[in-house]
């Protein structure tokens, strides 16, 4: 009995390992996640993150229902997808870029919000390759409701935690730029990081 349950278990573990390794790898979001925390902060990123978490949910059920795969075999969606997606990150990357000093907290600039989150969560270029990929290779022997169902839960479990230790990572780093030059740098290179991942994001797709 034990045995036939781990092996059941066997392709929900597959799953789970390959959504870690393809969700919480460097992407756009991910990255504009660690460069908020570092340019502003945890508190000051958290409506930002969780805007991205809330964008990715309706991008999953596009992916799951077949919906995203029906719409990109029309050219001008995609096209509007990928100008949206890089119109965003051009302005988070300006904002984080343009942050102030971290050894000026009294400077208070606005934070990117809950609706810039929601936005690049939604138009997220790599999210939506990788969960077409999640949701098409993978099978886990059970009916294609319950298959739908539980890979969207574990690809939300998988987002939630690891796009959180990207913002908190960020926000660890920001103790350790009290020079103005080292954090206009940082800033400035966490921005175009963030360029470099939709850039690639897009080339991939």
């Amino acid at each position: 009995m034990l045995l036939m349950a781990a092996t059941d278990l066997k392709p929900v573990l597959s799953f789970s390992l390959a959504s870690i390794a393809l969700l919480a790898s460097p992407g756009p979001a991910t990255v504009a996640l660690a460069a908020s925390g570092a340019s502003f902060g945890l508190r000051r990123s958290l409506n930002f993150y969780f805007g991205i978490v809330v964008g990715l949910i309706p991008a999953i059920a596009l992916v799951a229902g077949g919906v995203f795969v029906a719409l990109r075999a029309v050219p001008v969606v995609s096209s509007v997808l990928f100008a949206v997606s890089i119109a965003y990150i051009l302005y988070l990357a300006v904002k984080i870029a343009s942050a102030p000093p971290l050894s000026d907290p009294e400077q208070e600039v606005a934070s990117p919000g809950f609706p810039s989150g929601f936005i690049l969560g939604i138009t997220n270029v790599k999210a939506y390759a990788v969960f077409a990929a999640l949701f098409g290779g993978f099978a886990l022997g059970i009916s294609d409701q319950w298959d739908a169902l539980i890979k969207a839960a574990i690809c939300m479990v998988v987002i939630v935690v690891f796009d959180f230790l990207w913002l908190a990572t960020g926000s660890n780093l920001r103790h350790f730029f009290t020079n103005p030059v080292l954090s206009r740098i940082v800033n400035i290179g966490l921005a175009a990081l963030m360029l470099v991942m939709v850039v690639w994001s897009v080339w991939r797709s």
